[in-house]
């Protein structure tokens, strides 16, 4: 089944996350060594991976989210539009032409500076509509908590400046071994809480327990112990409702008829 025709919406009106594909994505970075070596970006990239194919099951249109299922990674929409309706003779020259306007990652100016955004939706029409920054810590919990707290603060307000009706979410994956440091795991919960909640800062935050000892399910049965405003579904609640309650009247309509009625005052 194509994420696009997946039933998004569960009964209750919340997202229905494929998490076995997340198990797989993560086992596949543990077999891979990610987990012991951070540096290699795998698990994080997976992890980018996966929230765009989530993006793509509620609906909005296969060529937008990025990072993008095949090279290059990120490209403005329009251009692959081009590309589709060009004639069949110039299709290869001008794909390849293309190409080269894309790249592997994708770096959005912000009020201050420069930041690389993992998952997103933009357009050279609409500008940036959707931007989710992801991170994972595997250990060494205590101080690189309050570090990567002061980071996603910072990157929140220099978007948050530049681009207020943007959708932006903070995407923190976990390893569940945190939990039996309640001092770093109420830390972690208070962090982000505070990265929603701040004026200014993200719309949504969600804060999952992942096992990376790669046995049994990787989504640990400990995500009951976090808060439901900070839950996987909640946060693609929001992101995906804000994103069509403040889109054109027009757009994505593929996930406008997917999704429940929204307001933004359910935000409020």
């Amino acid at each position: 089944m194509r994420n696009a025709d997946r039933a998004y919406w569960d009964e209750c009106g919340l997202p229905n996350p494929e998490y076995d594909l997340l198990d797989a994505i993560v086992k596949q970075s543990i077999k891979d060594g990610d987990v012991e070596n951070t540096r290699t970006g795998g698990l994080a990239k997976g992890l980018d991976m996966w929230i765009a194919g989530e993006l793509r099951a509620a609906g909005f249109e296969d060529e937008q989210p990025w990072p993008r299922l095949h090279p290059p990674r990120t490209i403005d929409p329009m251009l692959v539009r081009l590309l589709e309706s060009a004639p069949r003779k110039m299709v290869d020259d001008m794909a390849k032409l293309v190409g080269k306007h894309g790249s592997s990652d994708a770096n959005v100016q912000g009020a201050a500076y420069e930041k690389q955004v993992d998952v997103g939706i933009s357009s050279w029409l609409t500008g940036p509509e959707i931007l989710i920054s992801t991170k994972a810590m595997t250990r060494e919990f205590g101080e690189n908590l309050k570090n990567r707290f002061e980071e996603a603060y910072g990157d929140a307000v220099n978007l948050r400046k530049r681009y207020p009706l943007a959708s932006m979410g903070f995407f923190f994956l976990l390893n569940v071994e945190v939990v039996e440091k309640p001092a770093d795991f109420a830390k972690a919960v208070t962090m982000m809480r505070k990265l929603q909640g701040e004026d200014g800062a993200y719309d949504a935050s969600a804060l999952l327990l992942a096992d990376l000892s790669g046995e049994g399910h990787v989504v640990s049965a400990e995500n009951s112990k976090v808060p439901e405003l900070l839950s996987i579904p909640r946060f693609f609640e929001i992101i995906i409702d804000m994103t069509l309650a403040r889109g054109p009247m027009n757009a994505h309509q593929t996930a406008t008829a997917k999704a429940p009625m929204v307001s933004l005052d359910s935000f409020a």
